[in-house]
């Protein structure tokens, strides 16, 4: 089989275009208030949890082996040895640097935002309190299937800092 010429130029153009545009695959909410559908999964389960760490080199973050498949890590077991060795000195700064190595939960949902209906489906990644919400909001039986396409609710998204909170 010859190579597909059409799909190498795709790639390279999405390589060029790659640092000074947004990544259309993902949704961030802006400040404000933004109506979005979180769309339904061949699994069922819209809500994807996935462990990264961050603060590694200039890295934006990547997936930590161990929580996530089990298999060893090597930053894991570097930030586990520092923070043993900063706990028995009681060295206050290298905790606070070993803790931010540590494997953060992310959850990614699949989202239709209202009003970019153009742009697809989109990847909407947050944290464990707004998986917390999610997950009561979807167990309250006054809203059933909020994923369904035809019955299903949509949600606000009020997103920003409130006067007086540090986020």
């Amino acid at each position: 089989m010859a190579i597909d010429f059409k799909k190498m130029k795709a790639k390279l153009h999405a390589l060029d275009n790659k640092g000074g545009s947004k990544n259309a695959a993902f949704w961030k909410p802006q400040d404000g208030d933004q109506n979005i559908r979180i769309v339904p999964t061949a699994d069922g389960d819209p809500f994807k949890q996935f462990h990264f760490h961050y603060n590694v080199g200039k890295n934006p973050g990547f997936i930590c082996p161990k929580k996530q498949h089990g298999k060893d890590c090597p930053i894991c077991n570097f930030a586990w040895h520092t923070y043993s060795e900063a706990k028995a000195s009681n060295d206050q700064e290298t905790l606070k640097f070993a803790k931010s190595l540590f494997p953060k939960e992310r959850y990614f949902s699949p989202v239709l935002v209202r009003g970019e209906e153009d742009q697809g489906v989109r990847l909407w990644g947050y944290g464990v309190m707004a998986y917390r919400e999610l997950v009561q909001l979807v167990l309250n039986p006054d809203y059933g299937d909020i994923t369904d396409t035809d019955t299903g609710t949509d949600l606000v998204i009020n997103y920003g800092k409130p006067a007086g909170a540090s986020f």
